[in-house]
């Protein structure tokens, strides 16, 4: 019995060797994917499992829960953020920080600074659910490596969520309630 099971194995891996050539000759001349993006296979299809990773990337799910994103208001350009911390508050390791700026802008709270600690985020998208104002979102970047945790290189302040918003969501509404 145990050599039938390897023998199964085999032939199933065999299988998906020879599928995997087959398919890439459909797009013989061409090597990479149009514009470096992959198409994600439905779980019925069956083909190419390779992917030429720098020159090609797959695009990431609507609920992808990558990066934090800070979203804006479209018509005024102010951060719907209003610094009022639930995110922190919520946050089970507490790697968000939030501080409100002590005058209004536009008639409204806005936060004066807010970082997010990257190197200790668990991504459980907690802060995210907790928003009463639906500021605060997750973007679908994955490449978030750096060389090292010195410098604060893994520490984000309120800009760079901000340039985040505004190239994922530059009308104020997160890609998935965009689908809906």
């Amino acid at each position: 019995m145990l050599g039938l099971g390897i023998l199964k194995g085999l032939s199933v891996t065999l299988q998906h060797f020879v599928e995997t050539y087959l398919s890439d000759l459909k797009r013989f001349p061409h090597r990479y994917a149009p514009q470096g993006r992959a198409k994600r296979l439905h779980p019925t299809e069956r083909g190419i499992f390779t992917l030429q990773y720098p020159e090609e990337r797959l695009e990431m799910f609507p609920r992808f829960r990558g990066a934090l994103m800070q979203l804006t208001n479209p018509e005024t350009g102010i951060p719907k953020c209003t610094g009022c911390g639930i995110c922190a508050r919520s946050c089970p390791v507490g790697v968000i920080e939030v501080v409100r700026a002590s005058e209004k802008k536009g008639g409204k709270f806005v936060p004066e600074s807010y970082t997010w600690n990257l190197a200790s985020c668990l991504f459980c998208g907690l802060c995210v659910e907790s928003c009463p104002f639906g500021a605060l979102y997750h973007t679908p970047e994955y490449e978030l490596s750096t060389y090292g945790r010195q410098k604060g290189e893994l520490i984000y302040d309120l800009d760079r969520l901000l340039a985040w918003g505004q190239k994922y969501a530059p009308d104020g509404v997160p890609p998935v309630e965009k689908e809906k």
